[in-house]
């Protein structure tokens, strides 16, 4: 690229015009391209864009983004996030698991699409994902309390409560994990309280804008 190189001379016109197209090729197609103590590769399995310093050291500076009809729209630069909440409480009833109809959507990047109201997220495209889910009862409660959550219709995040006695409790939970996720898995989050009858969640009643929320992010891990 520094045009100092020694190079043999052809030997003949065929042997001079093969080694013009070989350069003129890795000129408008190279693999790599040095700019100061910088070289900016891709890697070869994922296409991520990637700067190694002379010093040692490497960086991914993008990740592939997703296929686009549009060949001018730019993607995001950040990880694939998306937040829903439960604005309005819902009711369900006691002794069954009752999975969160998400009725507000906080913030979500491009790649998800989610649409309120509904109960499954599905994920856009693989990686680890920082899962994380806040449940609140509307009303205290001297009973069983549980908060799910599911990856593909199967508990992989579980957090109860019993009192055990007959003071009632304002009953949250918080649960947060990584989980290795791929596009396509659908992720979704139950309510249990037991006994009979109906129980309510979304938001407590002392703190009202406390509500039940639900967020994925996807972590810039290799």
């Amino acid at each position: 690229m520094s045009g100092t190189a020694k190079v043999k001379p052809p030997r003949n016109n065929a042997e001079w015009a093969r080694n013009t197209e070989k350069r003129l090729n890795q000129t408008e197609h190279p693999t790599s391209q040095r700019i100061g103590d910088w070289v900016l590769s891709t890697h070869p399995s994922t296409g991520d864009l990637i700067a190694s310093n002379v010093n040692g050291g490497s960086i991914i500076l993008a990740g592939k983004p997703v296929p686009s009809d549009d060949a001018d729209a730019v993607a995001t630069q950040g990880q694939p996030f998306i937040k829903v909440q439960r604005e309005q409480n819902q009711q369900g009833n006691r002794g069954s698991t009752v999975l969160v109809l998400w009725d507000s959507l906080i913030y979500q990047t491009e790649e998800w699409g989610f649409v309120p109201t509904g109960t499954d997220i599905v994920i856009p495209e693989d990686g680890l994902y920082l899962c994380t889910y806040h449940l609140a009862f509307l009303n205290a409660s001297n009973v069983t309390n549980k908060a799910v959550f599911l990856i593909n219709g199967v508990v992989k995040m579980a957090q109860e409560y019993d009192p055990h006695n007959d003071t009632s409790w304002y009953q949250a939970m918080y649960l947060a994990e990584p989980f290795p996720l791929n596009a396509g898995d659908i992720i979704s989050c139950g309510a249990f309280v037991s006994g009979s009858g109906t129980f309510d969640f979304g938001s407590p009643s002392p703190d009202p804008e406390a509500r039940t929320s639900m967020s994925l992010l996807k972590l810039a891990v290799d």
